[in-house]
């Protein structure tokens, strides 16, 4: 049977490939607007302790370790009102007692950093939330786009229509739930980088503030500490678009019966060493590697069993 040149599974394959990149850009987008919420949202935290406590210089050493040394103030607290509640007799006396160190301005140093705290954890969860529902739907669009463009590419290259099976939800949800590297499917990524950067913040804040930095300071390092976590988040979602490329084409290839595909690397000073071996090489369909095994690639030319 006659088959298009390379050049022609090249060209379809590039084709594809700058489709699936357009869209991952718009993903990326969404990606950076939910970090620089979340960046805002943790600074006006940061910038209630400061509007309370702070001087010029940053915080009051004193006011920072009552704020820091949690345990012990809600221990102190704890006492305090066993205190009150096992030795005052007096009903109006232990009233007032209580009313006082029960009052919002009361617990609101002890608990003030502590809420800091809090609001990093729910602010880092709810975009590792918006992180996996953006890039789901990224996913998903990837591999039906992989699926119906590549077995589109087939019926053009050897002029041949045929029919073949609609990609269902449930290979979906398999392909998407695979754990393909490091033991670990998409989502557990996600989680597992916002755990990495929640803990990272709480440790590095609390390093900031007892140093007395100014907000201004603070807040610059906080930017640049949602950066790195972006940065990573950008290039899960980059790696991850390639993977189920990837795999949306091999079940392509598995739908119209192909035997064998040739694999093209991109030459280039970024191509890994294992790529750049295996360039031009043939592989059979039924053979092929785990994709946690190999880097991304591009098949070019097909056979059809005959």
């Amino acid at each position: 049977m006659a088959r298009k040149p390379i050049n022609y599974w090249e060209r379809r394959s590039t084709e594809l490939m700058k489709k699936l990149e357009k869209g991952t850009e718009n993903t990326i987008n969404s990606l950076i607007q939910a970090y620089e919420q979340a960046t805002k949202n943790i600074n006006k935290e940061i910038a209630k302790i400061y509007n309370n406590y702070a001087k010029d210089s940053g915080l009051d050493k004193k006011i920072l370790t009552q704020l820091l040394n949690k345990k012990e103030t809600e221990q102190y607290y704890k006492n305090l009102l066993e205190v009150i509640n096992n030795n005052i007799t007096s009903d109006s006396i232990k009233k007032k007692l209580l009313a006082k160190y029960n009052a919002p301005a009361y617990s609101y140093r002890i608990s003030r950093y502590q809420s800091l705290q809090d609001n990093i954890d729910l602010e880092l969860k709810k975009l590792a939330e918006i992180e996996q529902k953006v890039t789901e739907i990224r996913y998903v669009e990837t591999i039906k786009e992989g699926y119906y463009h590549n077995i589109y590419d087939i019926q053009k290259g050897i002029g041949l229509g045929f029919s073949f099976s609609q990609i269902d939800n449930r290979t979906i949800d398999v392909i998407l739930n695979e754990n393909w590297t490091n033991n670990a499917n998409f989502s557990t990524r996600i989680w597992n980088n916002s755990e990495k950067l929640g803990n990272y913040l709480r440790t590095q804040l609390t390093a900031d503030t007892m140093s007395g930095k100014s907000i201004q300071k603070i807040s610059k390092e906080l930017f640049e500490y949602m950066n790195v976590g972006l940065y990573n988040a950008t290039k899960l979602v980059r790696t991850e678009v390639c993977h189920f490329a990837n795999e949306s084409e091999m079940l392509s290839y598995e739908e119209c019966e192909i035997n064998k595909y040739r694999f093209v690397a991109t030459l280039d000073q970024v191509t890994c060493e294992e790529c750049a071996r295996l360039d031009n090489e043939v592989f059979y369909v039924k053979d092929r590697k785990p994709r946690k095994e190999l880097c991304s690639y591009s098949p070019t030319e097909i056979d059809v069993q005959q």
